[in-house]
């Protein structure tokens, strides 16, 4: 029996499941890109407020594939991206 091996695609689409679960999110989900290598790359929801709000975070070694905003989209949800501003 071979070992079940957890992506972070699975990671991801299991956070986002919980969340929607939750109510803490519709459809949108917002990608926070980091502007600094090394930073955390960090998937959440906006508020009703149009606050920032995470739902899970990867470290900057953590990849994805390639194809993960097609896998999103195959999963019903619409990935919006945000690029953070540097901080000096």
């Amino acid at each position: 029996m071979q070992p079940v091996t957890i992506t972070n695609l699975d990671r991801l689409l299991t956070a986002l499941i919980q969340a929607r679960q939750r109510g803490e999110l519709q459809q949108t989900v917002v990608e926070r890109v980091p502007s600094e290598p090394g930073a955390d790359h960090i998937f959440g929801t906006r508020t009703d407020k149009g606050e920032f709000k995470p739902l899970i975070r990867f470290r900057f070694d953590q990849q994805l594939p390639d194809n993960y905003a097609e896998a999103l989209k195959q999963h019903g949800y619409q990935l919006e991206v945000l690029h953070e501003k540097h901080r000096s």
